[in-house]
Parts: C-alpha cells; structure tokens; sequence
C-alpha cells in the first residue's frame, strides 16, 4: 500500500495522540491516495485541497522523491503499492 508522510507542518492538523505522521492509504493515483489519506483523517482535507479539489498553493507533494507539478490534475499522477508520498508546507519567500 502506497503511505503518506506528512511534514511537521501538516502533521499539527492531526488530533493529538494520533501517532506517527504516516498513513497507508489505497489507490492508484495521487487523487485516490489523498482520498483514503482523507478518510483516515479529515481534517487534512481543507488543509491540502483548495475548493476546486487541487493542492493548494503552500502545499509541497513529492512522490518517491520528485516534486508533483500539476497540482490540478491529481488522477492522472500514477502511485504504486510501494510508493512514499511526501506532503510538506511549500516554502516561498523572496
């Protein structure tokens, strides 16, 4: 099952005593996997997913180590049984 790690940052938005900030999740796509990541825990849902259900702006995802670019199209970014998908606050500044 592919697992969701969540950054420090994100991990805050998990009730207190929810363990480790790292979820197995279901699916074959980034979509899916947000999804069960979701269920599991919903209040990551508004944190993640901008109202048109893309990542918002401030959120980093790297999948098995390189950077998700489209942040609107989740479905068709594939995920595997054993992939590691890294949620993370985007750093921004000038």
């Amino acid at each position: 099952m592919p697992v969701i790690v969540l950054a420090s940052a994100l991990a805050r938005w998990l009730p207190p005593g929810s363990g480790e900030p790292r979820l197995r999740v279901g699916g074959v796509s980034l979509r899916d996997a947000l999804e069960s990541a979701f269920v599991q825990q919903p209040g990551l849902r508004g944190y993640v997913l901008d109202e048109h259900g893309g990542l918002r702006h401030h959120v980093a995802v790297f999948i098995d180590g390189q950077a998700v670019r489209d942040k609107r199209d989740l479905a068709a970014t594939a995920v595997a049984a054993d992939t590691e998908i890294y949620l993370m606050q985007a750093l921004s500044g000038g």
